[in-house]
């Protein structure tokens, strides 16, 4: 995984999954994990992930944290912690391909859920968050895609479009802070490679995020959406083919 093709395809799969994080605000790692367990492994691919998350939802955060939710985040974060530490011990001890299939049968049905699912949405019951912030937890810290699962309550709570951006990105702060804290404890960071990867992979999600930014007002959500959901499920799937 050390050649300079590898790391090609790596920049240009950043390039486009933060192209989308600079259009929505998030699902950088929705689209780019799949992609990139093609390529190593999710011990390496995670932690690299949420190095570069950091960057780029301080980033955004520095503008949109006044308007947080701060009442669903006291809710939400608390069982999203506990689930983190269950969703690390995952991680660090589960046979890489059966955790590959994991992530194939998550990607592939949220993809299939968005794309056939219910199209409306109503305010569900605030505890919920205990349930869902535990898995959501779980999978942010095993897959580094945690994300749609907290857009899928807060979006369910919170009508204010900027309020639910901002609310998310608090979350995802905590969340990509708390992954770095146990990485760090755990010796992945002592892999050398991660930083150098890192360290020459933000170019391309600069100009990705850059680009996204342009293309906000000019693309049609509906159609963007759409091609998103096709690319999770024709990535998920051949994950899961080629990890049975």
């Amino acid at each position: 995984m050390d050649d300079v093709a590898s790391f090609g395809l790596t920049a240009f799969i950043l390039f486009g999954a933060y192209t989308l994080f600079g259009i929505t605000g998030f699902g950088q790692s929705l689209v780019a994990m799949p992609l990139l367990a093609m390529i190593g492994s999710l011990k390496f691919f995670v932690p690299l992930m949420t190095l570069l998350d950091t960057v780029f939802v301080l980033w955004n955060m520095a503008k949109f944290r006044k308007q947080a939710n701060y009442g669903e985040l006291r809710v939400l974060l608390p069982p999203t912690i506990i689930g983190m530490l269950g969703g690390a011990t995952i991680l660090l001890t589960a046979p890489e391909r059966l955790l590959l299939l994991a992530l194939g049968v998550l990607i592939c049905g949220y993809g299939l859920y968005r794309l056939l699912g219910p199209k409306g949405r109503a305010q569900i019951n605030r505890w919920l968050a205990i349930p869902l912030g535990l898995v959501a937890g779980a999978i942010s810290m095993t897959f580094g895609t945690g994300g749609p699962i907290f857009v899928a309550y807060l979006s369910s709570r919170i009508w204010d479009k900027g309020e639910l951006r901002a609310t998310i990105l608090n979350v995802i702060v905590v969340t990509t802070t708390l992954r770095i804290i146990i990485f760090s404890a755990s010796g992945l960071y002592a892999n050398a490679h991660i930083w150098w990867w890192w360290l020459f992979a933000l170019p391309a999600c600069f100009a990705g995020v850059k680009l996204g930014h342009r293309l906000h007002d000019r693309l049609k959500s509906e159609s963007l959406l759409f091609m998103i959901y096709i690319i999770l499920i024709v990535s998920g799937a051949a994950l899961i083919v080629k990890n049975i």
